[in-house]
């Protein structure tokens, strides 16, 4: 009889144990869940996914979210008028905002002489709004001044002003970063406005500027992003072919290889690049993983702890036919391009 207790109570140990470890696995997952967000549009109106549930924004007939952030569940979420002239409109928790009234301009309109904004990017910093872009003023006798500006909370910066002359400077920009408060918004600036013309690579830290690299480098600026460690610039040199990240903090570059380097995104320091068709880079090396047939173009993607979040779409007689949304290689969700479509992701520690 000892002989059969003594196996039937090791077999119960091993029972517990098992089901103590798959508790705490339970507990693990259930103590460090991730909520997706994704941004876009479904029949012609604005709206957003967590977790694969839609929530339509009010007053968002006819407009396409573009970007959506999420800080201390609060979800902020930028879009833009489907006609020109294009307007652009922010919700708050679904509350939303004009943004010609938040920034104090006109309503874009197709009357030359009436002004013209842009948004080219927002973010989000401690439950601060910042928006980048620029507004041009009335049209008279063919000559107008373009202002570039960020604004925190509807207040505006002018970071640089250019005029109408073909021959005067005029800055391009495309996205900006926050790093420890601190707002960097980078610039390919030109010596005039003609297509040909070389780029001297700069940004503002805040509104003071700094030169990156002279015109005489023939470099551009693809993309910004900043980490843990540091604010990086996507820089693209015309005479080598070459592109790689220029941390701006510590003004050290890395990366540097033949592959053609746009939209980034950081996880701690590990940075993805997704601007190159179907697979992204990881730290410069290619992540082939297998997809739907045909979802070959990444359109979206963020990392978060190791963990790839990405939006795809197929294309059929190049023309958009419809959307995945990915997390690592697995589909959560689809969309049909007759129906709507996904154009921002966002992955946020619960």
């Amino acid at each position: 009889m000892r002989n059969l207790i003594i196996p039937f109570i090791l077999l119960l140990t091993v029972i517990f144990s098992c089901r103590e470890n798959t508790n705490d696995e339970i507990l693990e997952k259930t103590l460090n869940p991730v909520d997706v967000y994704a941004a876009g549009k479904e029949n012609d109106i604005a709206c957003y996914w967590k977790n694969n549930i839609k929530t339509n924004l009010t007053g968002g007939n006819g407009i396409t979210a573009r970007k959506i952030i999420v800080e201390n569940n609060d979800v902020y979420v930028l879009g833009t008028s489907d006609v020109n002239p294009i307007n652009f409109y922010l919700w708050k928790n679904n509350v939303k905002i004009n943004i010609n009234q938040y920034i104090g301009v006109n309503v874009n309109t197709t009357n030359p002489l009436d002004y013209f904004h842009i948004i080219d990017d927002f973010l989000i910093d401690q439950g601060n709004i910042y928006l980048l872009g620029n507004i041009r003023s009335p049209t008279i006798s063919s000559a107008y001044t373009r202002e570039l500006c960020y604004w925190k909370n509807g207040v505006k910066t002018v970071l640089f002003t250019e005029n109408s002359s073909f021959s005067s400077p005029y800055m391009v920009t495309r996205n900006f970063a926050i790093y420890n408060g601190d707002i960097y918004s980078p610039v390919n600036k030109r010596l005039n406005h003609y297509v040909d013309a070389p780029n001297e690579v700069g940004y503002f830290k805040n509104n003071t500027y700094y030169t990156v690299s002279p015109y005489s480098d023939q470099k551009s600026f693809r993309h910004i992003s900043n980490g843990s460690n540091g604010v990086y610039l996507s820089m693209y040199d015309n005479n080598t072919n070459n592109t790689y990240y220029k941390n701006l903090i510590n003004n050290t570059d890395s990366y540097i290889s033949q592959t053609v380097k746009g939209k980034f995104n950081l996880d701690g320091n590990d940075i993805y690049d997704f601007s190159n068709g179907q697979n992204y880079f990881k730290n410069d090396v290619s992540t082939p993983l297998t997809y739907a047939s045909g979802f070959n173009a990444i359109e979206d993607l963020t990392a978060l702890n190791q963990n790839v979040y990405q939006i795809r779409s197929k294309s059929v007689s190049d023309k958009k036919d419809s959307y995945k949304i990915y997390i690592n290689n697995t589909e959560v969700l689809q969309i049909n391009a007759t129906n709507g479509i996904f154009t921002s992701i966002f992955a946020i520690q619960n």
